[in-house]
């Protein structure tokens, strides 16, 4: 889902070789992924897009938790993952569409994220819960403002990454 508005002059390269070795590095095993994303505030919206066209393209367990992930937590629990990748707008510092893979240890209590529950204080359940693996893979927004659809560099982000998770993770059954 691309804003017409958008700029194809700001494009950058959203993953780079590093980000690429560490999500394969880190992939194992069964795989939850839990998408977090208001669609009706432009780029907050990946993660939730990222769970729908995951959801439709591969065998993964994939929740879109929209931007509640709290009232998703038990659900992700349930399918006894190893490996929990949530994924979010974040504002990191980096540049619009860029991607990163962020360890909820080194993520400070209060929330990089939009969304209510802070990611590490979601994260620190999923694991006493789950014992699973869990990062944030963390999209840098352009654009966070009400509407829908995203900024050009975090749409071409999106696509990149459902080509990428598609070939990394061996299909499960979804929830």
């Amino acid at each position: 889902m691309l804003r017409e508005n958008s700029d194809p002059g700001h494009l950058t390269h959203a993953m780079d070789k590093k980000f690429k070795d560490q999500l394969t590095r880190f992939i194992d095993g069964r795989i939850c992924v839990l998408g977090i994303g208001n669609r009706a505030w432009h780029d907050d919206g990946v993660g939730s897009l990222l769970a729908e066209a995951l959801k439709s393209s591969t065998g993964l367990d994939v929740i879109d938790a929209g931007f509640i992930p709290e009232n998703y937590l038990e659900t992700v629990a349930r399918t006894i993952p190893d490996t929990i990748l949530m994924v979010d707008a974040t504002d990191f510092g980096g540049k619009p569409g860029q991607a990163r893979l962020l360890y909820p240890a080194k993520v400070a209590y209060s929330s990089l994220s939009t969304h209510a529950g802070s990611l590490r204080m979601l994260s620190e359940y999923l694991y006493a819960r789950t014992g699973a693996k869990i990062a944030i893979l963390a999209v840098q927004p352009a654009d966070t403002a009400a509407g829908e659809g995203l900024s050009l560099n975090v749409s071409n982000t999106l696509n990149e990454l459902v080509k990428l998770l598609h070939n990394l993770c061996r299909p499960v059954a979804s929830v």
